[in-house]
């Protein structure tokens, strides 16, 4: 079966290999909204930190995904 090509879809696909086995153990990519990337997180800590690091992975994101990348990422965290 194929996957469908929407944004959210494409994200997810690159999600694990852009940012590492570390951070996708934390993380799962949720949602896309108008070009921001809803990132859900483990816990708080985990958030706060990814929130620092966004740009870069942002850019490392937009990479794996040629160029079609998110304008933004939100972390947020869940329990």
């Amino acid at each position: 079966m194929i996957s469908p090509e929407t944004a959210l879809a494409l994200a997810q696909a690159a999600w694990p290999e852009a940012v590492g086995e570390r951070i996708a153990a934390v993380t799962e990519v949720a949602e896309e909204v108008e070009g921001t990337l809803y990132v859900e997180c483990s816990g708080a800590v985990w958030s706060q930190e990814l929130t620092l690091m966004e740009p870069r992975l942002r850019e490392i994101l937009d990479a794996a995904m040629d160029g079609s990348g998110p304008a933004e990422i939100r972390f947020r965290a869940v329990s």
